[in-house]
């Protein structure tokens, strides 16, 4: 053996850790901050790593399964892409969901998928759409209820329709009053008894009460659904009629009332042909609408002030559109990324990017399907159907079911390094219960005045340093 082998042997040799030195017992410190500092941290995590923190302890447990939490989550949650594909013979029981930011000139991309048994009901859906942290499914024609859902929770409701056996009219969406802190549901029918006069009555369903209430007769034009179409308590949409009647069509949740807006100035009356090509929604927290001049450029524009028709302002130009004979295309902005790019929904067969400097479109990968598929506007949550839905029978995936089966049961943590102890002895909720049944105001103080003394068999006996804490959302 060389001498720098036998030096390299006694240096390793000669660093034995002391038996009996202490270390010293340190706190997880994002556990001391206030409960308001500690909601914000998490709140600004994206959704599926919010997700998997339930995991980390059973007071993050505790943190994000609060609706005071769900509510502020939801308020900083972005907007994402949620995708149904259109296969030629069955209907689509499977969604994926993508949000998009942007670094630089490339994408990074989160994708979650939703499946029956895990995070939907075991349904063939044919439409769908979200508001507020909740998704609304209307399954094949054979199915008449409606499922309202927190894929992210894996928990849903049915609704059966106020009649049966007739024939729906094209609308219906679910929304939100923000004055009543309520979900509803809207549905038009057709009448039983025949008429000359084919109208078109509203029913609407709050979520909550078990039943459904007549509001009057709905417009009778056909509906298509934007992308994303709910903004200030109002779902909007343009009507897919050869002539058209008015440019923007309104419901408002919280007065129940269809009503309309009035577009920008220069739009006159021949341009009403044209709304099967133009599109309205949301971006940035304002309405828009798209008018195209010609088929290879469409100008964007954005109402600033809702419902004042002279805030409507040209925000974006997009030119050198795909070229296509024969007719148009259909373009539907979804996003506007950090850098200026606009995502859009291209004939419902992909989705592009405008980069509004160089003035060119380019292709994505964020979905390869084979056919086309519907896209709405998604912002993940856990807002709870416990909390909303109460007196309604609320079904949960098995998978979650499991889950909460663990989080029952009565426990303790280490106050030194948090982990569960053997004897355990105040309880939890479960991710996603109400809170019905523990003090939690009693909970709280003890848990961040830290008046108790329970620790772990190491702590006790050999005061070692604590396990690992999750200090990665102290870094932030």
């Amino acid at each position: 053996m060389n001498g720098r082998k036998r030096a390299a042997i006694k240096a390793s040799t000669s660093i034995v850790p002391a038996v009996n030195q202490e270390s010293p017992i340190l706190p997880c410190r994002i556990l001391l901050l206030p409960r308001r500092t500690i909601y914000e941290i998490l709140a600004r995590l994206p959704i599926k790593t919010l997700f998997q923190c339930r995991s980390v302890c059973k007071r993050f447990l505790c943190f994000i399964s609060d609706p005071e939490f769900a509510k502020l989550q939801l308020s900083k949650s972005q907007v994402c892409i949620l995708i149904k594909t259109q296969p030629l013979q069955n209907a689509s029981k499977r969604l994926q969901l993508a949000h998009v930011e942007s670094s630089g000139s490339n994408f990074q991309v989160s994708k979650l998928n939703f499946t029956p048994k895990s995070n939907l009901p075991t349904i063939d859906i044919s439409h769908m759409n979200a508001c507020n942290g909740l998704l609304c499914l209307v399954g094949s024609e054979k199915d008449y209820n409606f499922y309202v859902c927190n894929p992210i929770l894996g928990e849903f409701i049915t609704i059966q329709p106020p009649y049966k056996d007739i024939q729906r009219g094209s609308f219906w969406g679910l929304g939100y009053s923000t004055m009543m802190d309520q979900y509803k549901v809207l549905q038009s029918y057709y009448p039983v008894v025949e008429s000359n006069n084919r109208y078109v009555t509203a029913e609407i369903y709050t979520i909550g009460t078990g039943s459904w209430r007549s509001i009057g007769n709905a417009p009778i034009d056909t509906v298509a659904m934007p992308f994303n179409a709910f903004l200030n308590d109002t779902l909007h949409w343009f009507p897919c009629t050869p002539n058209g009647s008015e440019f923007i069509h309104t419901f408002d949740f919280y007065s129940e009332k269809f009503g309309t807006l009035p577009p920008p100035d220069h739009f006159r009356e021949d341009d009403k042909k044209f709304t099967n090509y133009s599109r309205i929604g949301v971006l940035g927290g304002c309405l828009f609408m798209i008018y195209f001049t010609n088929s290879t450029r469409f100008d964007i524009w954005v109402m600033k002030e809702y419902g004042v028709k002279e805030t409507w302002t040209k925000q974006f130009v997009v030119e050198n559109l795909y070229p296509k004979q024969g007719s148009w295309d259909f373009y539907e902005p979804m996003v506007v990324l950090n850098n200026g790019e606009i995502l859009m929904l291209y004939n419902n067969d992909a989705v592009v990017c405008y980069n509004q400097k160089r003035k060119n479109l380019r292709g994505t990968k964020f979905f390869r399907t084979r056919s086309q598929f519907d896209a709405t506007a998604y912002t993940p949550s856990l807002v709870s159907l416990n909390n909303i839905a109460k007196g309604e029978q609320i079904s949960r995936m098995q998978v979650t079911k499991d889950y909460d089966k663990l989080c029952t049961d009565e426990f303790q943590d280490c106050v030194d390094c948090g982990v569960q102890l053997v004897n355990p002895i105040c309880s939890f909720p479960p991710f996603g219960v109400p809170y019905g049944t523990v003090n939690y105001h009693n909970f709280q103080a003890d848990m961040f005045g830290r008046n108790s003394e329970s620790r772990c068999a190491a702590c006790m006996d050999r005061r070692v340093a604590p396990a690992k804490s999750f200090l990665s959302l102290w870094n932030m």
